[in-house]
């Protein structure tokens, strides 16, 4: 029996990804035909490889595996064989072209491109050897011209505020029938129905104050469920990414490609304001350095420690909560919450309002709220008119950069501050709607507050206790088990005339009071 049971020859067809890969079967074919007509025979003259990579992976790792280690380590091999140059390589500087060079000027191989009728060994002339470094020069040109299409086309698309990725969690990706194409159909995002209102949740819930761990928790148990896997999962990290990763402006209205920022036409989730809010909100906690728990305590995240300027700290131990600076090197005591408890009771029972000037703020709340809605009627009014103006000078500068009047360069430098200031702009929308609608709420719940704070205090939970502590008070700091705390005004006018004794709220001194109070009442919405 002679026949050969080791192949000199292989054969070699690549493509450069996985959704290339359909293209396989008209290159293996034509290696076939060409080694049917040298008269080859598989497995007994040549081996057939096949596998996807780019020609410009650093290293080329499949490459090196499946042709360049068998013909180096294998004493048979003494032929390779590829349907074009540009399946060979298309980098002349590239290790997989070294390495070939080298083996096939020792005489170890010889290299075959049937469609450029090219065949490569030791003894080549000059003139095979100067067409393989055209064919690769003109590949490498092919490839470059490719991606400068391609770079074009996507700069074209985000120009027009089109996503050209996989859609971000709140929104998906959709493919829509095509009638001239049916089987090219149309690509789209749309906003997640299902999904979208845990994004909102979770840049609220961030807006807040409140830690990625912890709204990770609070929208599992919402039923939040991953899109990939359908199972409730949901990480630290990926809340964060979400909230502040390099796409998370996407949220409001901006997309982020290669460093650069477009409009996109998609419906924005959250607003603007309350993007930059929960960016503050990560600022605040990075130079806080506290330790966060997932339960609400009465003094979370409001108090600092008197001696090393830290956070403190509350943690509940069995039934007891007890209070402690973040700093492990501290010598601050531990403190029971029910020590200095009370000096925060005491002072929310001094802050009242006598009930007949009550009347009196809210006659003045109606007047300054019909003042408010003429207010902000015009604000509202005057900033989209300058919105809309930006509009049409974005458009005169794109015809300006259509017709090569203006360079790309000095397009995206006023097209950047253009944006920039229709950002500000939304911004402005923002609070104006917000103030319109809430003016007259917010006033109402700060009256409420003045005049009964005490009993607010009492019914709140521990969660609405320390937002209410951190309305009233500021610089609260824990110092040998005693808090200091300094009241906000006006509550602290409040206060002062109280201590002047029973007869407090008869006195002329209420009138001053009454002024301050009613200025911040009706100031406190003002744009």
């Amino acid at each position: 029996m002679n026949n050969k049971i080791n192949p000199n020859i292989l054969l070699v067809a690549r493509v450069s990804d996985v959704e290339q890969r359909k293209a396989l079967p008209a290159q293996k074919k034509r290696l076939y035909d060409y080694a049917t007509r040298k008269h080859w025979k598989e497995n007994q003259d040549f081996i057939y490889v096949e596998f996807d990579e780019t020609a410009y992976k650093p290293g080329r790792p499949t490459f090196n595996e499946l042709v360049i280690k068998p013909l180096e380590e294998n004493p048979n091999l003494n032929a390779v064989v590829f349907d074009k140059i540009d399946r060979y390589t298309r980098d002349s500087s590239s290790d997989e072209k070294i390495a070939l060079t080298r083996l096939f000027r020792s005489g170890k191989i010889k290299m075959y491109f049937p469609y450029d009728n090219l065949k490569i060994n030791k003894d080549s002339p000059a003139a095979d050897l100067f067409r393989l470094d055209i064919g690769i020069s003109l590949a490498a040109y092919y490839s470059a011209s490719i991606r400068d299409n391609v770079k074009r086309s996507f700069d074209e698309l985000h120009s027009r505020g089109v996503w050209t990725h996989r859609a971000p969690v709140g929104y998906k990706n959709i493919h829509i029938e095509n009638p001239n194409n049916v089987s090219k159909p149309f690509k789209d995002i749309i906003v997640d129905e299902d999904r979208k209102h845990y994004i909102v949740k979770a840049f609220e819930l961030r807006a807040q104050g409140m830690p990625y761990g912890v709204i990770a928790k609070h929208l599992l148990k919402m039923g939040y469920t991953s899109s990939k896997t359908g199972k409730a999962q949901l990480s630290k990290g990926g809340v964060e990414k979400i909230i502040c990763g390099k796409n998370s402006k996407f949220y409001y209205g901006i997309m982020t490609h290669n460093g650069k920022e477009y409009k996109h036409k998609y419906p924005p989730l959250i607003s603007r304001a309350l993007y930059n809010q929960c960016q503050l909100v990560k600022d605040k906690r990075r130079e806080m350095k506290t330790k966060w728990d997932s339960l609400d305590f009465t003094f979370s995240d409001i108090v600092s420690c008197g001696k090393c300027g830290r956070s403190v700290s509350p943690f509940r131990n069995r039934k007891w909560v007890y209070l402690h600076c973040a700093n492990p090197l501290c010598k601050n005591a531990t403190t029971a919450e029910s020590l200095i408890l009370g000096s925060v009771e005491a002072v929310m029972s001094k802050i009242t309002i006598p009930e007949h000037l009550i009347e009196k703020v809210i006659d003045d709340l109606k007047t300054k709220h019909d003042d408010q809605q003429m207010y902000y009627a015009q604000s509202i009014n005057k900033t989209r008119r300058e919105y809309d103006e930006i509009d049409k000078k974005l458009a005169n500068w794109f015809d300006r950069l259509v017709n090569e009047t203006i360079t790309p360069e000095q397009y995206d430098k006023i097209v950047n501050a253009l944006t920039k200031r229709q950002e500000e702009l939304n911004d402005q929308l923002d609070i104006l709607t917000n103030g319109n609608k809430d003016f007259l709420v917010t006033s109402s719940y700060l009256l409420d507050l003045a005049c009964r704070a005490e009993e607010l205090f009492k019914c709140a939970d521990e969660g609405q206790r320390s937002k209410l502590l951190g309305f009233l008070l500021s610089n609260i700091k824990l110092n040998d088990k005693k808090l200091t705390f300094d009241v906000n005004y006006p509550f602290n006018l409040m206060i002062e005339e109280n201590k002047k004794g029973p007869e407090g709220p008869k006195s002329a001194h209420w009138c001053t009071v009454l002024y301050e109070v009613r200025t911040a009442l009706l100031g406190y919405s003002t744009v």
